[in-house]
């Protein structure tokens, strides 16, 4: 299967653009292009720079041989079996002709953007991020993690709650990803919740690290967003901990809970939050089954 990958790419970030590439490219190889080339995906990138000091997403990608060659005309005769805008709002290149040669079925616009607003009358498949009440012909979308960053094993937790806190920005102390990660690898919960939308990276990035997110208002998250999160397990973990741990007690019940809700809330991660269990979930939408996309 041949997907043309069309975003501003060169060394621009863009969460769930770059995420849901990282799952393409992971599950079909080369025949996934992206043009123009996302620099900052492959190996070899110099990610300090870039937002969030290029964590989780960033040069994790084999610098592989990619036909980049004669785009318009590829588009022309139908090369692609499906055409993929990493960033409706931020490039439309090809649009009319992509449009013109293409089912609505084979093109596919995806909004990760912060704020509730979508582009109307497109004529694909359209999947939204922050989409805060359902609308037909929507389909939601979220952030998800390589699969490469989910430790196969729990490691030994040493502290109930990790330091950093996105309500504190003093706790921001952590200039390599190692060490990022490891303030929650050995932390049962983790504190997160909604910044510029209820949607964040950082979510997946505690998880990842057999971490429970201790979500700060969740209850207030539309439903449409974030489909696929372990809510249940969550909203039972912020109640409990915010009711127990100020009081100075449980501390063992809470130990006790996160042995309980851990491996369900790593099914849901490992299932369906992955970059390529995301892949795989709008290609299902669009209709291509396994069959068609499998790597041989």
């Amino acid at each position: 299967m041949n997907i043309l990958y069309l975003s501003e790419g060169g060394h621009t970030c863009d969460y769930l653009r770059d995420c849901c590439f990282h799952g393409f490219r992971s599950l079909l190889g080369p025949s996934v292009v992206d043009y123009p080339r996302i620099e900052t995906m492959y190996q070899g990138y110099d990610t300090s720079k870039l937002y969030g000091k290029g964590f989780t997403l960033y040069g994790l990608l084999p610098d592989v041989e990619v036909d980049r060659d004669d785009i318009p005309a590829k588009i022309a005769h139908k090369y692609f079996d499906l055409v993929v805008y990493g960033s409706i709002h931020r490039n439309h290149d090809y649009l009319h002709e992509v449009s013109s040669m293409y089912p609505p079925e084979r093109v596919i616009f995806l909004d990760g953007e912060d704020h509730p607003g979508y582009l109307k009358g497109l004529g694909g498949m359209y999947f939204k991020r922050e989409l805060h009440n359902p609308i037909p012909g929507v389909w939601p979308i979220q952030f998800s993690i390589p699969k490469e960053k989910i430790l196969k094993e729990p490691p030994q937790k040493t502290r109930l709650m990790a330091p950093m806190d996105p309500i504190d920005s003093t706790t921001y102390i952590y200039k390599d990803e190692a060490s990022y990660y490891h303030q929650y690898a050995e932390s049962c919960f983790g504190y997160t919740m909604k910044k510029a939308g209820w949607d964040c990276l950082r979510h997946y990035e505690i998880m990842s690290q057999w971490c429970i997110p201790c979500f700060r208002c969740l209850d207030e998250c539309p439903y449409s967003i974030m489909v696929n999160f372990p809510r249940t397990e969550l909203a039972l973990i912020h109640d409990m901990y915010q009711y127990f741990w100020p009081r100075g007690l449980a501390h063992g019940m809470l130990e006790n809970l996160w042995g309980f809700l851990i491996e369900p809330v790593m099914k849901v991660l490992r299932e369906h939050l992955t970059t390529e269990a995301m892949a795989e979930y709008i290609l299902n939408t669009v209709g291509v089954r396994r069959k068609e996309f499998a790597c041989s």
